[in-house]
């Protein structure tokens, strides 16, 4: 109990306001760590008043993602759609199935959590888009094409409110062979509220890396020549068509993604590396972009882990992530690139009840 009493304070402190900067009626604390002594996961459902804990046993499963209330995961030996509940049940997921004519299922979930976006792709690699609240409701299939094999579509977004779905059109079907990053190609929008496509600005871009305002209206893009870095940073007002370009630092990275943004879209913060796979020898850096200012600046020097980025926290003064390798939390003071190791393990995110 104390373990998870002092986790779910730790996170409390660190958390923007809006999620967890106050501790609410109701609020529970998601984590998830991998035990290595029998291979298997336990995630973790913490209350953040009393620090007591429900603890869910995950023999087989990845891609751990906290929806609303429960967490969403894969069985890759088998490859089911699970949920785990906070009351320590775990179960089938009740809307997205992986049918036997299903080879893959992609998802992103908004911000908030509150909602999700799925990218199913069949065996014979035609690929379906579908929305819903995290509880099933407004459960729909998009109309968005499938692209021609071997190309597949790849959910890169859902704003708060489930009224926009951006995703690569034009997504190799075995991404990350080349890269440790995420990329996408040939960026597109359905307005789902007005059941429209809107249009990305200059797209298809290189293959690099993107993100996006949780209110859909700043949208981010690491460009350079065929999405081999230094990047600039190419920032759209999607409503306003007004854009600007941060020059590519003078770093040695060439390879890059991880972006994410912060709430107003002033700040930008990705993930680099000096090599295209992860190997021991890798190593890897932390850039943060300026919007105000125009630059880009080594804000972690590098070193053999990738931490990828959650969240800007505490004003955006610092930063919320997660060790690739080892699991953990962090927190980065991006002012005095001070490190603080939050958890041992992996924080979801948090939710309300009641």
């Amino acid at each position: 109990m104390h373990k998870w009493l002092f986790l779910a304070c730790l996170i409390l402190l660190v958390l923007p306001p809006g999620s967890s900067q106050a501790t609410a009626p109701g609020q529970t604390d998601v984590f998830v760590s991998y035990d290595s002594d029998s291979g298997s996961y336990n995630i973790y459902f913490v209350d953040a008043l009393s620090g007591l804990s429900t603890v869910v046993h995950v023999d087989n499963g990845w891609r751990f993602t906290l929806v609303g209330n429960y967490v969403l995961y894969e069985k890759p030996q088998t490859g089911s759609i699970m949920r785990a509940n906070a009351n320590g049940t775990v179960e089938p997921h009740p809307f997205i199935w992986r049918t036997p004519d299903v080879q893959a299922i992609h998802w992103v979930t908004s911000p908030d959590a509150r909602a999700i976006a799925w990218v199913q792709i069949s065996t014979t690699g035609v690929s379906q888009a579908y929305v819903a609240w995290a509880n099933g409701d407004d459960f729909r299939q998009l109309p968005i094409t499938s692209p021609p094999t071997p190309l597949v579509l790849e959910p890169l977004a859902l704003t708060n409110g489930i009224t926009q779905f951006f995703y690569d059109t034009s997504h190799s079907a075995e991404p990350g062979l080349s890269t440790p990053f995420s990329y996408y190609e040939n960026i597109g929008v359905y307005n789902i509220s007005d059941e429209i496509f809107g249009t990305v600005p200059e797209e298809p871009g290189c293959p690099c890396g993107a993100a996006l305002t949780s209110d859909g209206r700043t949208f981010a893009r690491l460009v350079s020549n065929s999405g081999v870095g230094p990047f600039e940073l190419h920032v759209w007002d999607l409503p306003t068509g007004a854009s600007i370009e941060i020059p590519a630092p003078d770093l040695p990275y060439r390879w890059a993604g991880d972006l994410i943004l912060n709430s107003k879209g002033t700040l930008g913060v990705y993930s680099a590396s000096d090599t295209n796979s992860n190997t021991a020898e890798a190593l890897y850096a932390l850039i943060l972009v300026d919007m105000v200012t125009r630059q880009q600046y080594l804000v972690l020097r590098p070193g053999p882990v990738r931490y990828k980025p959650i969240a800007f926290i505490d004003d955006d003064g610092a930063l919320l992530m997660v060790g690739v390798t080892d699991g953990a939390t962090y927190k980065l003071n991006v002012v005095n690139g001070e490190l603080q190791r939050v958890s041992d393990e992996t924080y979801l995110g948090s939710f309300t009840t009641g």
